[in-house]
């Protein structure tokens, strides 16, 4: 995650889509308050940080991705090993629209 037209270990390009289930833990995170302008410019700022974790999968991966659904305000309660969900945020502004890669504590029905 992203795709990429090579593989970052070996370079060879015949990868396949693999199908995730969508869940893992939080391995490690920061809440970023002074982020770059593309941040910021979304409202982004001291007052109002966001938050970026690394999940390992349940299939071992690991992703880079937005944290959404926690306190902000008390980073020390988020709980590094806390099971979590894929949640993708669409945003946009007035020249594109996108999808971001997102992570949200697990519920369990």
């Amino acid at each position: 995650v992203p795709p990429r037209a090579l593989c970052s270990k070996c370079h060879a390009s015949n990868m396949e889509w693999q199908q995730m289930e969508g869940t893992g833990k939080l391995v490690a995170f920061t809440c970023i308050s002074i982020g770059p302008p593309e941040m910021i410019n979304r409202g982004y700022n001291r007052e109002n940080p966001y938050c970026t974790g690394v999940i390992e999968l349940k299939e071992n991966a690991r992703v880079v991705a937005r944290i959404q659904g926690v306190d902000l305000k008390v980073p020390n309660q988020i709980p590094v090993g806390m099971s979590l969900q894929v949640e993708f945020l669409r945003e946009e502004n007035s020249l594109e629209q996108k999808v971001v890669l997102a992570f949200k504590p697990l519920v369990k029905s």
